[in-house]
């Protein structure tokens, strides 16, 4: 079992150094074209704003491209574009089969989240995709000639329209086309089976001990209300703050949701100190969901949002 706390750390790590800007008082978003490359078929060079703010040129779509965020390698792959990645993050870089066969340029830095620049540079890319934060390393591969592209989706919305920028990005825009339209009518099907159903209050474990949650801002959270939870840490002040025993006892939730990234079995949350006390748990209403199917902004986050809404409404999926 991978420690999600050392992925957490990660995550955190990231957050340091992505810029403190709310999207809406930032750079204009991802996918923000200039007259060259308007249009469903534009034509190369295209030049797209990052979500970083950066003005990005390509002259050809890539051939040789690194991803350096899981999730930035699972776009590609269901693309079809598995075959131009010749650079991965590292050992997280898991889905499908053949992103673990791919050179892993990750490493550096107190937390891991640096790429070896050397590495990078060897591979001789004409992309980097990758996340928000980093800002150092990004421009000291930007000063060597690589272009680097930033995608940060805030929740599916944004998710989908980030899978078309990297399709018009990389001259695959027919196959993000059918990719994001697949994507939206699962999104769909699933809100009109829970629609009709009432929320369901709910928490949702990042990991424990210290027992971790998710705040409202998260991609998670996001993904928990488009399943009907009317989860007990919307009003938390942080993307993943602690919470306490005493606090779920007295907010009752009717479902408990585990990561599997947390690497504990129902009948191990019930057996925690004080956790009997707590509503869901005590009616063994104890649900372990696969944390990358909902933590990584990627294809497969409608598979995840279809995971909590059948653990949230299963009568709705009979």
């Amino acid at each position: 079992m991978r420690p999600f706390r050392s992925l957490l750390r990660v995550l955190v790590a990231l957050l340091l150094l992505a810029p403190a800007c709310a999207r809406s008082d930032g750079p204009a978003p991802a996918g923000t074209a200039s007259s060259s490359a308007t249009g469903t078929a534009a034509p190369f060079p295209v030049t797209i704003v990052d979500d970083d703010g950066v003005s990005v040129t390509l002259d050809a779509p890539p051939q040789r491209i690194v991803t350096f965020a899981p999730s930035a390698t699972e776009i590609l792959f269901a693309l079809g574009l598995g075959d131009r990645i010749v650079g991965v993050s590292g050992p997280y870089d898991d889905y499908p089969q053949a992103a673990k066969r791919i050179e892993q340029v990750g490493g550096a830095g107190e937390f891991g989240v640096e790429p070896n620049l050397e590495k990078v540079i060897s591979l001789q890319p004409d992309l980097l995709l990758t996340i928000s934060g980093g800002e150092q390393w990004k421009k000291r591969l930007r000063d060597l000639g690589v272009p680097v592209f930033t995608i940060d989706a805030t929740d599916l919305e944004d998710l989908l329209h980030d899978i078309g920028t990297v399709g018009r990005l990389t001259g695959a825009v027919d196959a993000a086309d059918a990719l994001t339209a697949g994507m939206r009518a699962e999104d769909q099907d699933i809100e009109q089976r829970v629609a009709g159903e009432p929320p369901v209050t709910c928490f949702f474990e990042v990991f424990y001990p210290p027992l971790t949650t998710v705040g409202p801002d998260t991609f998670i959270a996001d993904l928990l209300r488009g399943a009907g939870c009317d989860s007990v840490s919307e009003s938390a002040k942080s993307d993943y703050p602690e919470w306490s025993v005493d606090d779920l006892v007295r907010e009752s939730p009717q479902l408990y949701l585990v990561s599997s990234e947390s690497g504990a079995s129902p009948a191990a949350v019930a057996k925690r100190p004080g956790f009997d006390a707590i509503a869901a748990v005590a009616d063994g209403h104890v649900v372990p969901i696969d944390s990358d199917l909902v933590s990584r902004p990627g294809p497969r986050i409608v598979d995840g949002l279809r995971e909590l809404a059948e653990a949230l409404h299963p009568n709705a999926f009979a």
